[in-house]
């Protein structure tokens, strides 16, 4: 006689151990699946890390890190009162921007009524992400304490992240070569401490457009070189490291 029982065992047995052997490769198809797609995930991270690092020459010489806040002013004490007094009463905002130069005078008209006025003038930064503007600068000028005069364009801002670039030692490079190229003095500053600042720059700022194309930028000077005596002062791109812009008090490159 035929024992079906026994058969039907090994016949289920057959069956698990088929299935067992299926979902065994279908696992381990799964797993190579995601170790590949992982793979290329990896590979394509690490270009991304690459492409971010800019392959330029360091100078390891004494270049410090410059952070400018928007409320450290370069004015005193007083007339920072003086200045949130004069915004304030003329509904300008105070928390935008930074005072770095304030002139008070008194000016006489020669011509009818031959009147005498208080003239006061404010020189202000403006700023973006908490990041300085570099060439985003406005004038406000007041007659008897009544804004008369606004100069420049107020920012739209920028969408750019503050995550620079460049590393401190590639700007020093970048500063000392653009003194020798235009001063030719190189030399003489690889023993300077620098100062280095990033921030923003609008490449469109004089030229007549309005509108606003910024870039993420460095600013460099000497170390505790104060405005307006600290030339040379240099500009350079964060994307690539080119110069924006150069000037020693006499040669602008």
């Amino acid at each position: 006689m035929i024992d079906l029982t026994d058969q039907g065992n090994r016949y289920l047995y057959s069956c698990n151990n088929s299935c067992n052997v299926l979902q065994n490769s279908i696992v381990n198809c799964k797993m190579k699946r995601f170790l590949h797609i992982l793979s290329i995930t990896s590979m394509v991270l690490l270009s991304c890390n690459k492409g971010d690092m800019i392959k330029l020459e360091e100078d390891n010489g004494c270049i410090e890190r410059k952070i400018l806040r928007v409320d450290q002013h370069g004015v005193s004490i007083a007339d920072i009162v003086t200045i949130n007094n004069l915004f304030i009463s003329n509904n300008i905002d105070i928390n935008k921007y930074r005072y770095y130069k304030y002139d008070h005078d008194s000016v006489q008209t020669y011509f009818p009524p031959f009147a005498r006025f208080d003239s006061k003038l404010v020189r202000v930064d403006q700023y973006a992400n908490e990041l300085r503007i570099f060439n985003a600068g406005r004038i406000f000028i007041f007659k008897n304490d009544v804004i008369d005069h606004i100069g420049g364009n107020a920012t739209n801002g920028t969408s750019l992240n503050t995550n620079p670039k460049l590393k401190i030692a590639q700007v020093r490079k970048l500063f000392i070569d653009a003194i020798e190229q235009y001063d030719h003095k190189g030399s003489q500053y690889k023993d300077t401490c620098l100062s280095a600042e990033f921030g923003y720059y609008n490449l469109n700022a004089g030229t007549g457009n309005s509108t606003e194309v910024i870039i993420k930028a460095w600013r460099v000077t000497r170390k505790n070189s104060t405005y307006p005596a600290e030339y040379p002062v240099a500009y350079f791109r964060d994307d690539d490291g080119k110069l924006i812009y150069y000037f020693n008090g006499i040669i602008v490159g």
